[in-house]
């Protein structure tokens, strides 16, 4: 699929979920990460599954398994500002990703609790990153 025609399709999937605003989605807890784009300025709202994580929660940048960053995660790393929304709270965080054994141990434990991403990185080129969201200062 073309690059456009998947950001497009995702964006609607996106909106839909929002709206629907379900508590879980493929059997894991889901979240609401708001960031603001860095280029358009636009606020986007992406329904992501996570991990909690002590006063962190953890996600994945899969984008899918397609073979590009997903554009919430390029926000984040720009230093966009952000927002998640987990059953109507809302918690201003930022992202670091998560490297070196820590990542290790998290990505097999993402793997075996809440979804199969191993599956997305055999099919793409990059290394999918882990990233954790923890509360703004």
């Amino acid at each position: 699929m073309k690059k456009r025609a998947f950001v497009l399709l995702n964006r609607m999937m996106n909106a839909v979920i929002s709206r629907l605003r379900p508590q879980r989605f493929r059997g894991a807890d889901l979240l609401l990460l708001t960031t603001t784009g860095r280029t358009s300025g636009t606020p986007r709202t992406t329904p992501l599954i996570y991990r909690p994580d002590g006063d962190r929660w953890i996600v994945v940048a899969s984008n899918g398994g397609a073979d590009w960053e997903p554009g919430w995660w390029l926000n984040l790393r720009a230093g966009s500002p952000a927002t998640i929304d987990i059953g109507g709270t809302i918690t201003p965080v930022i992202g670091t990703e998560l490297s070196g054994d820590e990542r290790t141990a998290m990505w097999s434990t993402l793997n075996d609790e809440v979804f199969d991403y191993q599956g997305y990185q055999d099919k793409v080129h990059r290394t999918i990153a882990v990233v954790a969201l923890t509360p703004a200062p």
